[in-house]
């Protein structure tokens, strides 16, 4: 009786791979997973020592249909996902499976800490940059400030749409993942982190209108003492704790908390975001800001 071919194999150990495939707590894998189950369980599961991955995965999806074959195409790089077809998929994870280290930011991070009433289909994740070394170069002036908040914001390019779904994957600066936490099996930028981000960028957290409720909503569940300190290691060039004081205020915080921010030097007139076209300014806060802002 000759001997069972690779594929025979598989099917006598089907049971067993999908138990292996489950046991992984996941529902998205990469090639890199799939290639570690086939190495981990090649011997138990008597498979020739030349079956190649690319078996392996044609046995899983061609073949018994135990994962299907997701292609997306990120900055005109081919990124590939397998998918266990008994599961339904969750975007969110999907978006998180991309690359390593990433996790989730701005409106996607506000959805996840039930700080918007507001139905978000758009998903943001956030890859740092590598770390810089040394300071920032240059002096802060007020013509550039003014020059560069005369225009519209700035918005990435590397997103892609899937399945009715927008996934945006921001580099951001380097924070050595300051403030990042683990929520409901994703990483996610805390409370207080979720705040910085979307007064820095507001656009991809539904506009400076959406930013001033969700920190309405996040009233008596943060600690401005953490801002703070994050803001300070943060090191940004543009004064951004003039827009964060300014919507605590908005938004009703005592002054104690109020304080924590007026306190930090405010060297220039800034802006609550860009492009505003008809503008009222907050002498406290030494900001301009839109005028029907509620």
């Amino acid at each position: 009786m000759p001997r069972p071919n690779r594929y025979q194999i598989m099917d006598l150990y089907k049971s067993e791979i999908e138990f292996v495939l489950q046991e992984l707590k996941k529902n998205i894998f990469s090639i890199s997973d799939i290639n570690f189950v086939l190495f981990s369980n090649q011997y138990k599961w008597k498979l020739p020592a030349s079956t190649t991955t690319e078996e392996f995965i044609e046995f899983l999806v061609e073949r018994r249909k135990i994962l299907r074959q997701v292609v997306i195409i990120l900055g005109g790089r081919e990124i590939i996902r397998y998918v266990l077809t008994n599961s339904q998929l969750d975007h969110t994870e999907f978006a998180v499976s991309l690359f390593s280290n990433l996790y989730l930011s701005h409106y996607s991070a506000v959805t996840l800490h039930d700080l918007t009433n507001e139905i978000v289909k758009s998903i943001y994740v956030n890859r740092e940059q590598s770390e810089k070394k040394g300071a920032p170069s240059g002096v802060l002036l007020q013509q550039n400030i003014d020059q560069a908040f005369l225009k519209p914001m700035r918005q990435t390019n590397n997103f892609f749409d899937f399945e009715s779904r927008r996934i945006y994957v921001l580099n951001g600066r380097y924070t050595n993942q300051l403030g990042i936490i683990d929520k409901n099996g994703f990483k996610v930028t805390d409370l207080e982190r979720t705040l910085i981000d979307i007064a820095v960028r507001p656009d991809y957290s539904g506009g400076v209108n959406e930013v001033l409720n969700i920190y309405r909503r996040a009233k008596g569940l943060i600690s401005i003492n953490k801002m703070r300190m994050y803001i300070q290691k943060l090191k940004y060039i543009y004064p951004y704790h003039q827009p964060i004081g300014f919507y605590l205020e908005l938004a009703g915080y005592n002054d104690t908390a109020l304080k924590l921010m007026s306190n930090i030097p405010m060297e220039h007139d800034f802006y609550l975001t860009y492009n505003i076209i008809e503008k009222a300014y907050s002498s406290r806060w030494k900001l301009y800001y839109p005028r029907n802002l509620s």
